[in-house]
């Protein structure tokens, strides 16, 4: 009899705890989106502020224009495009009376050991003249653009990396000149369109690596040359007293045919604390014609109900 009753009490217990379970997921189901999106016409001009009205709740909401780079289409799947490779970079040079004080190579054979024997021992192009490096100006750094350069030729292959190396002196019993590059990159230059153009290498991906040469020996010398995390310097004693030369040499530089530009992203417009807005508000720069995406959702921690909204927007010159 103890048992039967036991084993009714159990039962019961389940079906409290099923009830209890089931209400509760009733309870927190998460509800698709309510919200409809819609817009007073379907032609508009350049510059107009196109307004999108929203009728409806939800938690979040997220706008692709329709744009280069905001684009629904490509919300999971990468833009990857045929590119030449374009080297540019800034420059400066101030002070002193080393005019001649720096030369941009290349080389195909370096044999990748950050030291003088292997700098001396490769064969190194001279490239500078395909740049501008500005006149000595002034006593503090002002940056010129150095123009720009296709580099596809310089690669024997695409398996045979190059390396860039800028050669520096300063001549003995002569003030020394100072010398900085910065912004040093490779931009993938989009062929069927430039504007979806870019960078392959930036100037971080080159990891540019200091040698000291000649005349550096003593190590008791300051200022010295030095590279940071945006810029190369070539510098030393005011007043030098003897031929110093140094070098800062990248890390290998492989030729890519295509510039991937990754997934487009879109512009989060309202996330779960936020009010509720009546309309969103966007102009268009270009003329064309535009599918206008909203990503709506309701989420919590019992889960995600997501809608697209899809709007046809025609922009006129």
């Amino acid at each position: 009899m103890k048992n039967k009753l036991m084993k009714k009490d159990f039962l019961y217990v389940i079906l409290v705890i099923a009830g209890l379970l089931f209400g509760c997921s009733k309870e927190y189901e998460i509800t698709e989106p309510s919200l409809q999106v819609t817009i007073d016409k379907q032609t508009y001009k350049v510059g107009d502020t196109v307004r999108f009205h929203f009728d409806g709740n939800a938690d979040f909401i997220s706008f692709y224009s329709g744009e280069k780079k905001a684009d629904y289409a490509f919300h999971n799947k990468e833009r990857i495009y045929e590119a030449n490779n374009i080297l540019s970079f800034k420059s400066a040079k101030y002070s002193g009376i080393n005019t001649e004080c720096c030369q941009l190579k290349y080389s195909i054979d370096f044999n990748g050991q950050y030291d003088r024997e292997s700098i001396r021992n490769a064969t190194w192009i001279n490239i500078t003249d395909y740049f501008f490096i500005p006149p000595i100006t002034g006593t503090s750094a002002v940056f010129s653009d150095s123009g720009e350069l296709d580099i596809a030729d310089l690669f024997p292959g695409d398996d045979t990396p190059i390396y860039f190396g800028w050669f520096f002196t300063t001549q003995a019993s002569t003030l020394r000149t100072q010398f900085q590059v910065t912004e040093f990159k490779i931009v993938g230059e989009v062929l069927e369109d430039p504007s979806l153009s870019g960078v392959i290498y930036g100037y971080s991906d080159f990891n540019f690596k200091l040698i000291l040469g000649e005349g550096f020996d003593l190590g008791n010398e300051t200022p010295v040359p030095s590279i940071n995390g945006t810029r190369i310097h070539w510098t030393g004693l005011n007043q030098n007293t003897t031929f110093k030369e140094g070098w800062a040499v990248s890390g290998p530089i492989y030729q890519t045919e295509n510039v991937n530009l990754g997934l487009d992203k879109p512009e989060p417009i309202k996330i779960v604390s936020d009010p509720e807005s009546a309309s969103y508000q966007h102009i268009y720069n270009e003329a064309g014609e535009y599918t206008a995406t909203f990503v709506i959702a309701n989420s919590s921690v019992y889960g995600r109900k997501e809608v697209v909204k899809q709007i046809k927007v025609i922009v006129e010159p």
